[in-house]
């Protein structure tokens, strides 16, 4: 009897640690499963069979990816390559929406039934999309609170699964444990991808060198998983501030929670710190042609996961020419003189719509479903 197989593709860093605690949980409940496609160290961990990394698949902007598509085609014809040989039972494609949908089309062409985990972000840009989606996915597992309804209303099933991060901070045990606060900390979180750490990092060293060391006295640059060499890069050219330590590991998020503040990119390092209690100023910056065309397309009001999830700007957003340092110094100043609280208690009702622990075991559970069918 064939064992059943599946293809997990994960494109980004944040998509290659959910996919890891994904396929945790499903080998749990399927243990003879196989599994090959794209991933990082974490699914890699967890037992991928990997046909290309998520280092091959890692972008960011529009206009940026496009000397990267001589190699994005090659892990596409690759994996199409996999799939004709393995012939697998389900396919699950986690965020990286530019590629998986182009993926997910080629996927059905061969009779593979497709599950979207991480929703593509249709509900802020791309809407027109939602048509590929309701023909290419079986169902989409949602980790933010408000797409379900988006997605039912457009005719295609989807459930909420929780967003796994809360996993990754309760196994930590920083969940709902009180914080102990170190006066004087503040955290770096530059993103997860290369270009996000070219943009945003050297921004933050030059603001840490105008922030007084009565408000700052220890900063944490908190390195995310495969960013070792950007950042390097980034230290080489700019210099570190005699403050600054780096972080990595285990170590990172108990060190970032005692942080009274942190400046940080726009994506799921957002959610982080609001599960953490951390108040935050939050950059984003891509090139000007990539920035001018997402404007046109850009449909919510926010760039910050945090502040779409609580439904107002609680967390000050720098954009573009505005993410510089003389104005992310001048407004952590005046945050850290006038007080935080007003941005904590909203960070409270953040956390409490992410859901409770469980997202990668729920999800897991999904996709065994959907192998059974």
């Amino acid at each position: 009897m064939k064992h059943p197989e599946i293809l997990i593709v994960a494109g980004e860093v944040s998509g290659d640690i959910h996919g890891g605690n994904l396929l945790r949980e499903l080998v749990r409940i399927v243990p003879e499963i196989r599994v090959f496609g794209v991933g990082g160290d974490r699914l890699l961990s967890a037992g991928l069979d990997p046909v290309a990394t998520t280092d091959d698949l890692a972008h960011m902007g529009l206009v940026e990816v496009l000397h990267e598509l001589p190699r994005i085609r090659r892990v596409m014809l690759d994996l199409v390559g996999e799939v004709e040989k393995r012939r697998p039972d389900l396919a699950v494609l986690i965020d990286s929406p530019d590629f998986n949908l182009r993926l997910a089309k080629r996927l059905r062409q061969r009779g593979v039934p497709v599950v979207l985990y991480v929703s593509p972000q249709l509900w802020a840009w791309r809407s027109s999309r939602v048509r590929q989606v309701r023909r290419l996915a079986e169902e989409v597992l949602c980790i933010l609170p408000f797409e379900v309804p988006f997605y039912e209303e457009r005719g295609v099933r989807a459930r909420y699964v929780g967003h796994p991060l809360v996993d990754e901070i309760a196994r930590v045990g920083l969940l709902q444990q009180p914080k102990a606060r170190v006066d004087g900390r503040l955290g770096l979180l530059p993103g997860s991808r290369t270009m996000e750490v070219r943009q945003l990092l050297p921004v933050m060293l030059r603001a840490l060198e105008r922030m007084p060391v009565e408000q700052v006295n220890d900063a944490v640059l908190v390195e995310a998983p495969g960013m070792a060499q950007a950042i390097d890069t980034v230290l080489d050219q700019c210099g570190s501030d005699r403050r600054m330590r780096r972080i990595t590991g285990e170590s990172r998020r108990r060190e970032l929670a005692a942080s009274s503040l942190a400046w940080t990119a726009s994506g799921t390092a957002t959610l982080e710190c609001a599960l953490l209690g951390v108040p935050m100023v939050v950059g984003y910056r891509l090139q000007a042609l990539s920035f001018a065309i997402a404007r046109l397309l850009v449909r919510v009001p926010n760039a910050a996961l945090v502040n779409l999830i609580a439904g107002s700007t609680i967390a000050p957003e720098l954009l573009q020419k505005a993410w510089e340092p003389q104005g992310l110094a001048a407004i952590s100043t005046g945050l850290l003189a006038d007080g935080t609280e007003m941005q904590r208690a909203k960070l409270v009702e953040v956390r409490e719509r992410l859901g409770s622990p469980g997202a990668s075991r729920r999800a897991a559970e999904a996709v065994a479903e959907h192998l059974t069918r």
